[in-house]
């Protein structure tokens, strides 16, 4: 008899359909019976192909080198748009009362003015999102396999597993701060899976339990060739951010505690030339508690391989033709002009203007303000008389003329400066008047470009300053936005002290017009994509969207 033998039917069923006598019905009996043999004798594991060309999960977490490999592929996250290498500069402090995009781009400036019109926008929504959980599933994949391999020193494991859970939670810090309200994924995820939405508190409190832990595992400091990976103090330094977002200021105070008065003061200090923070020749100072490393070392390609252990990856980042005006680079977010006049309010002890300006933004009348930098030039080029009383981001840039598409400058993640203030804000919180470490704390700041102490000051009501809670409170607003400006920082700033009310929605919409898009109770954070809503049924828009 001859079969035809289709996918859809079963070839021994086939047979016997077509055997109809007693004879042919006994021998496809002993055929049946022979295939059923073969199969229930065959080793299941010999259905496991290992493909040749790659590894897979099952075969790749053996060894030491492995868990090694696995925790720099998290780093490696870094290079990317949606994470450090561009878009989140501009989405971070477009959104605060800082900056303000003119972008082309008409979805990416609105995205800084609150119009979120496309809830799956590439450039900034679905990219920050997707590049920023598969750092996690990264990490997730380092941790859950770390404890099955075999170490010759748990010093290093512990190490290992101490940077792979800051990294966590200092990517889920950016998630929240954006979003509030994401999946919490704490283990290796499969393309199936419907994580479940937590809150921003949930979230919080993650971060924080990943960084208790990493602190009891990270060295206190690392050598030359390891500064790129962070230390005790860096974990001290995002966890006291992550308690103050939480308002948990107990908490606050002791990490803050580690870092200005405890072992920490053995290892940084504020640096003291303020622009030496955003230099790619001073990089890694006393001052930095944790840097994201860039390199020019492979200037290769529009973007980054997704190969990270290809080594002409690309190591760069592009915050520097992120912010440079049209004609010189892409201008995607620059600054609000409030900022030159707040920086203008108070003269230094002797006389001049705050020189966080002059290295700050690059702006109309900086020449006159400023006699004693002759010769200014913005990108190496004359200021452009076209753009009028609109100002632009220096903090970051190099001198590079005419601009590469590339920058090595590190992104100071962590400052000593951010944790002296924000150390006064925590112990003002914790006291009935702003005690007078608190007070030490901001004059430090402040003197290192030679400001006078608060109470001595000739613009700002210093007495009652430093001596009332509120009105210290609302001081430190002013001082973070001077001194951090442009850092990422102001945004996450904000969401701590609370702009869901209408009269500090007031306040930024006299700053910032873009403001005036604000809505209360829904801008406060972005959508979710809404690809992840749909595609996931334990996931639900954010309120009002």
């Amino acid at each position: 008899v001859t079969l035809q033998v289709t996918p859809t039917r079963c070839s021994v069923c086939i047979i016997i359909h077509f055997l109809n006598t007693a004879e042919m019905k006994k021998i496809a009996l002993y055929i049946l019976c022979g295939v059923t043999a073969l199969f229930t004798s065959c080793d299941p594991s010999l259905l496991d192909l290992q493909n040749e060309n790659t590894l897979s999960t099952g075969v790749y977490w053996k060894t030491e080198s492995d868990i090694e490999a696995g925790v720099v592929a998290v780093y490696g996250m870094f290079y990317r748009q949606g994470t450090w290498t561009r878009n989140i500069y501009t989405q971070m402090i477009g959104m605060a009362d800082e900056g303000v995009s003119y972008a082309g781009w008409t979805e990416l400036n609105e995205y800084t003015k609150f119009i979120f019109t496309d809830y799956n926008f590439s450039e900034v929504n679905t990219k920050i999102w997707r590049e920023h959980y598969t750092a996690i599933f990264r990490a997730n994949q380092v941790l859950d396999h770390i404890g099955n391999v075999p170490f010759s020193n748990e010093t290093h494991k512990d190490d290992l597993i101490g940077q792979t859970k800051f990294l966590r939670a200092f990517y889920y810090f950016y998630l929240t701060a954006l979003w509030d309200n994401v999946p919490l994924v704490l283990n290796t995820s499969s393309a199936a899976d419907k994580p479940m939405q937590a809150s921003a508190d949930e979230v919080l409190i993650q971060i924080e339990e990943d960084l208790e832990d990493a602190i009891t595992k990270l060295p206190s400091t690392r050598d030359a060739n390891n500064y790129g990976r962070p230390t005790k103090g860096a974990a001290y330094g995002l966890l006291a951010k992550a308690y103050a977002q939480h308002h948990k200021w107990e908490d606050a105070k002791r990490c803050l505690e580690w870092l200005v008065d405890g072992e920490g003061k053995n290892y940084y200090t504020l640096v003291s030339n303020w622009a030496d923070n955003f230099s790619n020749y001073t990089e890694d100072n006393k001052e930095s508690l944790y840097e994201i490393h860039f390199s020019l070392t492979n200037k290769v390609g529009f973007d980054q391989t997704d190969n990270y252990l290809d080594p002409n990856a690309q190591l760069g980042t592009q915050i520097e033709m992120n912010q440079a005006p049209t004609g010189i680079g892409w201008n995607n977010i620059e600054a609000r002009r409030w900022l030159v006049d707040y920086y203008k309010r108070e003269q230094t002890t002797d006389g001049k203007n705050d020189s966080r300006l002059f290295y700050t933004l690059w702006y109309d009348g900086a020449a006159s303000d400023f006699p004693e930098y002759p010769n200014q030039l913005i990108y190496g080029s004359p200021w452009n008389s076209d753009w009028g009383n609109r100002v632009f981001i220096k903090k970051y840039s190099t001198d590079a003329s005419p601009l590469y598409y590339w920058n090595d400058n590190n992104f100071r993640s962590l400052r000593y400066a951010d944790m002296l203030l924000l150390y006064a804000e925590a112990l003002n919180e914790l006291n009935a008047t702003p005690p007078s470490k608190a007070i030490e704390c901001l004059n430090r700041v402040r003197n290192r470009v030679n400001l006078p102490n608060i109470e001595d000051s000739k613009y700002y009501n210093g007495s009652q300053i430093s001596t009332n809670k509120d009105a210290f409170r609302e001081h430190l607003k002013i001082e973070r936005a001077l001194e951090l400006a442009m850092e990422c920082v102001r945004w996450v700033d904000l969401k701590r002290w609370g702009i869901n009310d209408q009269t500090t929605l007031n306040e930024l919409k006299a700053r910032d017009s873009d403001f005036n898009n604000f809505i209360i109770g829904k801008s406060i954070r972005m959508p979710i994509p809404q690809s992840e809503v749909d595609n996931n049924p334990n996931l639900n828009q954010n309120d009002q969207y």
